[in-house]
C-alpha cells in the first residue's frame, strides 16, 4: 500500500559520490540479494559478502547498486532511516555511527494493517519514530534549533526490519550497509504537529511497545543517539554525503527506541507520549 505521495527516484541513488569514487568491484552483491529480498528468503551469499565487503565505502557502493533494483521494484523513495543507533549494536557491527537506509513508497503501510511474517526472510519489529521533513534546508541544519525547524510532524511507528541472513550467520557493519541498514517495511500511524513544540519536547516522548497486550520493550526518545533532533541531524548529513537531497514531506526513521523483537503472529502496538498527548500505531502479524 503506497501511503506518501510520489516522489522522483533521486539521481544520486544511480550516481551517488559512493558509486563515482569507490569500485564495487566484480562481486554482484546486489543481484542475489535483491532476488533474495523479493522472496523472502535468507541472503545465501552472506558469508562471503562479509568477507568481500570489508569498509562502509564498499557497503555504500552495493547499497547504490541495491537500490536502483529497489527503485524500480518498490516504488519512489520517501524517506531514510538510521540503523544500528544504540551502543550495543555499534559495537556488535564494529562501528563508530549508525548506517544510512532509505525508505520506499511500497514499504510503508497504514496503522492497523495485517503483515504475514512470511513476507520477511527473518522478520523483526522495533519501537521506532518518524519525523516529516517540512524544508528541504534540512539538508544544511547543524544545531537542534535548524533541525526542529526542519521539520513539522513526529509520526508514531513501527519498523518491520529483515535480518536477511541464515540464522548463525554474521552481519558486519559494512554488509549491514549494503543490505540497505535491514530495512524491509513499517506501519505508519498518525502525524503529530511539532508545531509549538520545543527540543526539550522531543526528548521527553516516551514510548511502549506490546504484543497481544503484553508490554515487551519501554524507552524515551534520548535512546535515539542521545536526542531525537540528533538522530535528524545524522540522518540529513549523512544523505548529504551520499548525493540524496531530501524533500518536503519525505520521512526520516530515527532508529529503535529499545531492542528489537523476531516476529511471531499477533497484535503489535506501539503507545507513545508526544507533546503531552497519547499516540499509538499497531499492526496484525499473521
Amino acid at each position: 500500500m503506497r501511503l506518501f505521495p510520489m516522489f522522483a527516484l533521486v539521481a544520486a541513488l544511480a550516481s551517488g559520490p559512493a558509486a563515482a569514487q569507490i569500485s564495487c568491484g566484480e562481486f554482484d552483491f546486489a543481484t542475489p540479494f535483491a532476488t533474495a529480498f523479493a522472496n523472502a528468503q535468507p541472503y545465501g551469499e552472506a558469508q562471503r559478502a562479509s568477507e568481500t565487503i570489508t569498509t562502509l565505502a564498499d557497503g555504500a557502493c552495493h547499497q547504490d547498486r541495491l537500490l536502483r533494483i529497489f527503485g524500480a521494484k518498490y516504488g519512489d523513495v520517501v524517506g531514510y532511516k538510521a540503523a544500528a543507533t544504540s551502543p550495543g549494536a555499534q559495537k556488535q557491527l564494529g562501528l563508530k555511527e549508525p548506517v544510512l537506509g532509505v525508505l520506499f513508497a511500497d514499504m510503508m503501510h497504514e496503522n492497523g494493517a495485517s503483515v504475514r511474517v512470511a513476507d520477511g526472510a527473518r522478520l523483526i519489529f522495533e519501537l521506532d519514530l518518524l519525523v516529516r521533513v517540512a524544508d528541504p534546508a534540512l539538508s544544511d541544519a547543524t544545531t537542534r534549533a535548524e533541525a526542529l525547524a526542519g521539520i513539522d510532524a513526529v509520526i508514531p511507528f513501527i519498523e518491520l526490519g529483515d535480518l536477511m541472513v541464515p540464522k548463525g550467520a554474521a552481519v558486519t557493519g559494512p554488509l549491514l550497509q549494503a543490505m540497505n541498514a535491514g530495512t524491509r517495511m513499517g506501519v505508519v500511524g498518525t502525524p503529530i504537529s511539532t508545531d509549538g513544540m520545543s527540543e526539550d519536547d522531543l526528548a521527553a516522548i516516551t514510548g511502549v511497545l506490546s504484543v497481544s497486550g503484553v508490554d515487551v520493550a519501554k524507552a524515551d526518545a534520548t535512546a535515539l543517539l542521545g536526542h531525537p533532533l540528533d538522530a535528524v541531524l545524522w540522518i540529513a548529513k549523512a544523505a548529504k554525503a551520499r548525493g540524496m537531497a531530501l524533500k518536503a514531506g519525505d520521512v526520516l526513521s530515527l532508529g529503535s527506541l529499545g531492542p528489537l523483537q523476531l516476529a511471531a503472529p499477533g497484535t503489535v502496538t506501539a503507545r507513545y507520549t508526544i507533546g503531552g498527548s497519547e499516540a499509538d500505531v499497531s499492526v496484525t502479524l499473521e
